[in-house]
């Protein structure tokens, strides 16, 4: 196993804990980005974020909380 020094270790610990606030915030804005760049399949309505927040949204109630907005009607 190689030798390291301390400085080396808290170098590699930061750049993985770079590493790791990338991956974890940046992930969600980079799949939206390709997905809305890419548009639409054919015959699907084209993405919108208004329409997109309301889903996510829609779909974080009835999962966590219990509720559903269908059943409002």
């Amino acid at each position: 196993m190689v030798k390291l020094s301390k400085e080396s270790k808290q170098r590699l610990q930061q750049v993985f804990q770079c590493g790791q606030f990338i991956l974890r915030w940046g992930f969600i804005p980079t799949v939206l980005y390709l997905g809305f760049k890419r548009g639409a399949d054919p015959g699907m309505p084209e993405p919108t974020v208004l329409r997109d927040t309301f889903w996510a949204v829609g779909g974080f109630c009835n999962t966590v909380v219990g509720l559903d907005f269908h059943d409002w009607d």
